[in-house]
């Protein structure tokens, strides 16, 4: 039946095309219509024979692989057994990994060690013993939406972009990437740290090809989207964005689309990037001091949980809309007053799920 309708729905399209094609033909030139319309009829039935065709194909085409690299035990699994997968298609970091951790750079090619020397260097300035496994995740996600920006060009036409966009080597090296360079960076990183981390290969709610990863902190694991932190189009100063941050499977199926079966729930939420960040507050008015000191460290976002009547929420916001400040006594005029000092900002909240908790997630969006 449903078949039927799709026919029904293409050939009555086919018919309003030609019909549109006729009238156009005639008012430009009538003596041409019919030999014209003669000739266009015929190849009408080809294209609707072509757009069954494809339809019916699309109808029974199911949900595209799911890929997951996982380079601490150097396999690669499918969703679909006649799925194509392996090293040959995904790119393997893992003699740069453990290159760095053996301390052996001899088997390296040229590219590869530029790639590690580049890594190397990154790590002895960001990181140092002290910090946790979060603090080292959250300076590399911080380093990569820095050093790189999306690589535009694969969004034309042609989907031709900067060679090694996919790859490292184009996010360290030319610092342009797509989103399997930013998550196979982060993969390198997380490798060469030894925290556990596995790439995603899927789709995003749209059916485009995408890339992200899963990462475990403390013992649950936890999802990233590098790619989707650093949105186009990117300028000099703008604040990090960690929306797709350390967010629990749940948050990351709401835009990305993947057969998770066999991959782990977030079971905590304890390095979460908003329980983490998340201040209790007992006025609204504390609020823009928190903003304030948010851009001071380059992040585009609070977290603010309060006993006020207000703030006792108890429904989230879809992740596309926003929460009406207005609802909140006195929120209005902090943002206000916000903007009327940051000029080039524009200032929305939202309800969000952390665990049992619904947070009031303030967004400082600075524009070119």
């Amino acid at each position: 039946m449903v078949y039927v309708d799709l026919l029904y729905k293409f050939s009555f399209l086919t018919i309003s095309l030609l019909d549109t094609a006729k009238r156009i033909l005639y008012n430009s030139c009538v003596i041409r219509e019919n030999k014209a319309v003669k000739s266009m009829k015929s190849k009408t039935v080809l294209i609707f024979l072509s757009a069954v065709i494809l339809c019916l194909t699309g109808c029974t085409e199911s949900q595209k692989p799911t890929t997951v690299v996982d380079n601490s035990s150097a396999v690669t699994t499918s969703s679909s057994a006649d799925s194509e997968s392996g090293s040959d298609k995904y790119y393997d970091s893992t003699p740069i990994s453990q290159a760095y951790l053996s301390g052996n750079t001899a088997n390296l090619d040229d590219k590869q060690l530029e790639i590690y020397n580049k890594a190397v260097s990154t790590i002895n300035d960001l990181i140092t013993p002290d910090m946790s496994d979060y603090e080292k995740e959250l300076a590399i996600h911080d380093y990569i939406v820095g050093c790189a920006s999306y690589d535009e060009a694969h969004l034309n036409a042609l989907g031709i972009g900067l060679p090694n966009s996919d790859n490292p080597y184009g996010c360290l090296i030319n610092g342009k990437a797509i989103c399997s360079g930013y998550s196979t960076t982060f993969q390198l990183f997380m490798d060469m740290l030894e925290i556990p981390c596995k790439t995603i290969y899927a789709t995003d709610f749209e059916g485009d090809d995408h890339s992200w990863n899963i990462v475990q902190i403390g013992e649950s694991w936890y999802y990233v989207d590098v790619c989707w932190d650093d949105p186009i189009p990117d300028f000099t100063d703008r604040p990090v964005r960690h929306k797709y941050f350390n967010v629990s499977k749940e948050y990351m199926k709401t835009k990305h689309v993947w057969d998770d079966t066999e991959l782990p729930d977030t079971d905590s939420i304890k390095f979460s990037y908003i329980t983490q960040t998340v201040t209790h507050i007992n006025s609204v008015n504390e609020i823009e001091s928190l903003m304030e000191k948010a851009l001071d460290n380059m992040q585009d976002s609070v977290a603010v949980t309060s006993d006020m009547s207000d703030f006792q929420f108890s429904e989230t916001d879809q992740i596309d809309t926003n929460f009406n400040e207005e609802n909140i006594k006195g929120l209005s005029k902090v943002f206000d007053s916000f903007c009327e000092k940051h000029t080039d900002h524009q200032v929305y909240c939202q309800r969000v799920q952390n665990g049992n908790d619904i947070v009031l997630v303030i967004y400082m969006r600075k524009f070119r």
